[in-house]
């Protein structure tokens, strides 16, 4: 699910911010967009996050989660958001990775990496699906323009979508880096189906109505991410973002808010 993917990314960036905090300052006095380094870099940390039970929920969920990003000779990256490849030149990166949806359970879910809500009885589970993408970005002045697509090859999600946003860093202080987000997801019909679709025996089956759902933009998001370095090695992190599902999917009948915060935060250890 999407907020998934968002929420696993926005811990991807918090560990990343930590990695660009170590690094030295350019001469136009700001900190550079990745830290360049020979061999391995490496992050861990635990932290807690709140997210929704499931895209469209009004209810949430709270779980402590421990986190890992690893980087080698800024080529490979692997972490919570997959295992990544990428080439860069100046301010131009593009890339490609492995990722995974865990998908969604039709009754309520104990497991740290993936939720579920038992108001969804009737509509079947959605089993995880590992997912090909492409990612590209350019820095342009301050802002970081970020591009990527995904397919998923699932036994049920087979969708594809495509993510498009900017970033804006902002080093307040030598150890305080502050991130801004804003971003939108495209669907096509596939995935929207899969996770906001109704079909008519899941209809017979559950408590909502029969519902198609069309490909679209699904949703749109705003984020602050922040990440304050403690000493050489060790620092804290937060994340605090609101999705807002839109279209089709914000039509769906099981869709109960389509406003959707979620929050993290975290401490860390940086090798």
């Amino acid at each position: 699910m999407r907020y998934r993917i968002l929420f696993a990314a926005s811990i991807a960036v918090c560990l990343s911010v930590a990695t660009v905090a170590q690094a030295q300052e350019g001469d136009d006095g700001h900190i550079s967009g990745s830290a360049v380094a020979s061999g391995w870099d490496v992050n861990v940390a635990g932290g807690v996050g709140t997210r929704p039970t499931f895209e469209g929920s009004d209810k949430y969920v709270t779980s402590v989660v421990p986190f890992i990003q690893a980087t080698y000779d800024d080529m490979i990256s692997l972490g919570v958001d997959g295992i990544n490849g990428y080439w860069h030149h100046d301010n131009f990166r593009i890339g490609a990775g492995l990722t995974r949806d865990p998908g969604r359970n039709d009754s309520k879910s104990n497991s740290v990496f993936s939720r579920g809500d038992d108001r969804l009885n009737g509509l079947g589970d959605i089993s995880g699906a590992l997912g090909v993408k492409i990612f590209g970005s350019y820095k342009f002045d301050l802002v970081n323009l970020t591009s990527s697509i995904t397919k998923f090859d699932g036994s049920e999600n087979k969708g594809l979508l495509a993510n498009f946003g900017a970033d804006i860093p902002f080093k307040l202080t030598d150890r305080l880096m502050v991130v801004t987000h804003v971003g939108a997801t495209w669907a096509d019909k596939s995935y929207m189906e899969t996770y906001f679709g109704v079909t008519p025996v899941q209809a017979a089956d559950s408590a909502f109505k029969e519902y198609t759902a069309g490909s679209g933009v699904k949703d749109v998001d705003f984020g602050i991410k922040a990440t304050y370095r403690l000493d050489q090695h060790w620092f804290i992190g937060g994340n605090i973002g609101v999705e807002k599902l839109t279209d089709d999917a914000a039509r769906s009948p099981i869709v109960f808010s389509k406003t959707e915060p979620t929050f993290m935060a975290m401490v860390g250890y940086h090798f």
